[in-house]
């Protein structure tokens, strides 16, 4: 696994792929700080780039601490929610 620094207060982009029998076809990211209550101040910008893989522009973790940046996607009628839990110092 590799260990990468996110900017604090500076946007970001990832790369997310989707594995399984069938290919994503849209995807919606967001991130909260449940410490807090409260989500991103921008909303990122989701580009698929085909065979289940999404570029996610735009991302920005305006505070230190916990946030959960959350991805639904929707394969083949089904949506389905991933979390990932991510701390900044």
């Amino acid at each position: 696994m590799d260990v990468i620094e996110i900017p604090l207060a500076k946007p970001f982009s990832v790369l997310i792929s989707v594995c399984g029998e069938a290919t994503a076809h849209e995807m919606h990211v967001d991130a909260i700080m449940p410490a807090h209550q409260h989500g991103l101040n921008y909303a990122p910008e989701v580009s698929p780039l085909g065979d289940g893989k999404f570029r996610v522009d735009d991302l920005l973790f305006h505070m230190p601490g916990l946030w959960e940046l959350q991805a639904d996607v929707d394969i083949g009628g089904r949506s389905l929610s991933y979390t990932s839990e991510i701390t900044l110092k």
